[in-house]
């Protein structure tokens, strides 16, 4: 018999020998408060008895060491839970980056005016985490953008990594396509990735574009394919673009603060989407590109080849990226390789380099990632305070790049040649200076000189000249 009902049985029968005992004579009164005075002893008693098992299990519970069925941690700022098991995790992740731009028109085609003023760049919030261990989520939504472009979803996949160093992705989310491209929009060395690289991911990558990846990567290399069909926020078509986009890089060298690593990668879209219903539908490939900054509304492109009826596109590029201590440099050279559709015209191809520096002032490195072959932004040894001597991290930048969106233009004053793209030659020269108060927050000054060299169907020059000063606040967890 348990201990709570031993008691109710003795306080039942000391109750009745009691009332026996009392009951002939007894004033009324005096019967009631003796029942009552039992009854408290008898309540008295059962919450000593309460306490003591409580005390009990609290002990039983020490000594085995039970935990919480969830922990929390705010590392860097960033709420994570996790069960007790390990099994599954949640973690919130943010990012906004506002930015604002001066644009000065120094010489533009008639019509193109840049529009100076600021935007929420990107403003994503979302969650990560794993599930029944081997499998790995990833939600993020973005509410930010310029001009026409907006609110979108920017990642949404599921992910199986119970394979060791493989692993399989599906959903919506930014292919792996070079070194530029699988660094993280928050770990950006400018305010945008450098024209080539921003142009070879726009055809079968980016953000939300929808496929599966197989990857795998260990210290030394990283290595991914992937099959990838349009950007979830596409206009519909009758039937979707088809790309495979392979991607590899491997780290020659490694030390305490020093790494060099090479890449190359390569897209071949083997199905352009359709135009129109039925199978002769006309292919529209267009290959254009901003001038490294997104803030004016206009969504003005200066490099623009126009529609081209095509059946495939061909991109391809080699990189390099190294850090040694505080010093970090970047470079890589593309070509796009187009095949017309049904055509006797010549097929044309264009191409695109850049080349980028930093140098960590206060003697923090670029740390290599992994896990997607790029690097990540420097961590302040000292966090900013005006309650101690930290300064935060200061790093200095500049970039040169150019892309070549010509092919066969013939020359200034005359018509194009038969089959010639007059595209235009955008140069890009951008200084910087990155300033880090601490892990989650960055704040990114830019100038850029824009060149632009580019002629019209007759020939005349409707080139430009562009310089921008622009100024990113940015959140990260």
């Amino acid at each position: 018999m348990s201990g709570f009902g031993k008691v109710w049985l003795a306080g039942a029968s000391v109750l009745a020998l009691s009332t026996a005992a009392h009951a002939a004579g007894a004033p009324p009164q005096q019967k009631i408060d003796a029942l009552q005075q039992q009854i408290d002893d008898l309540n008295a008693q059962v919450a000593d008895l309460k306490r003591s098992t409580a005390d009990q299990y609290a002990d039983v519970a020490q000594k085995q060491g039970d935990k919480p069925d969830v922990s929390v941690s705010l590392k860097n700022g960033r709420p994570s839970f996790k069960s007790a098991d390990g099994d599954f995790s949640l973690d919130i992740r943010a990012l906004v980056q506002f930015d604002s731009a001066y644009y000065g028109n120094g010489k533009a085609p008639a019509g193109t005016d840049f529009s100076s003023g600021s935007n929420f760049r990107r403003a994503r919030l979302g969650v990560q985490g794993t599930l029944f261990t081997d499998w790995s989520y990833q939600f993020i939504y973005d509410f930010g953008g310029s001009g026409s472009e907006g609110a979108a979803i920017s990642t949404a996949y599921l992910q199986y990594d119970g394979l060791g160093p493989v692993h399989w992705r599906i959903g919506a989310y930014p292919t792996p396509e070079s070194f530029d491209d699988t660094t993280s929009a928050s770990d950006l060395l400018f305010l945008e990735r450098a024209q080539p690289t921003d142009l070879a991911r726009s055809i079968a990558g980016s953000d939300g574009r929808a496929g599966t990846t197989l990857f795998a990567y260990d210290d030394r290399y990283f290595a991914a394919l992937s099959y990838t069909g349009d950007l979830v926020q596409d206009s519909a078509v009758f039937d979707e673009q088809q790309a495979a986009v392979g991607r590899i890089a491997y780290r020659l060298f490694e030390g305490d603060d020093s790494n060099f690593a090479v890449g190359a990668d390569s897209t071949y879209v083997f199905k352009i989407a359709d135009t129109a219903a039925g199978s002769g539908s006309p292919k529209a490939l267009r290959l254009r590109e901003r001038p490294e900054l997104n803030v004016d509304d206009n969504n003005i492109r200066l490099i623009d080849t126009g529609t081209i009826d095509a059946s495939n596109i061909l991109e391809w590029g080699v990189e390099a990226a190294g850090n040694w201590h505080n010093f970090y440099g970047q470079g890589g050279y593309f070509g796009f390789d187009v095949t017309r559709r049904d055509s006797a015209l010549p097929d044309p191809s264009f191409n695109g380099w850049y080349v980028q520096a930093s140098w960590v002032l206060t003697g923090e490195s670029k740390p290599y990632n992994p896990s997607t072959g790029s690097y990540s932004l420097p961590k302040p040894r000292n966090s900013f305070s005006f309650d101690h001597a930290g300064l935060g991290a200061w790093e200095l930048a500049a970039r040169y790049s150019v892309l070549d969106l010509n092919d066969n233009a013939g020359s200034a004053g005359l018509p194009a040649p038969l089959g010639g793209v007059r595209g235009g030659e955008q140069k890009i020269w951008t200084a910087g200076v990155n300033w880090y108060p601490n892990a989650a927050i960055r704040f990114v000054l830019d100038y850029q000189h824009t060149d632009v060299s580019r002629l019209d169907g007759a020939g005349a020059d409707i080139g430009a000249k562009l310089d921008a000063v622009s100024l990113r606040a940015q959140f990260a967890l």
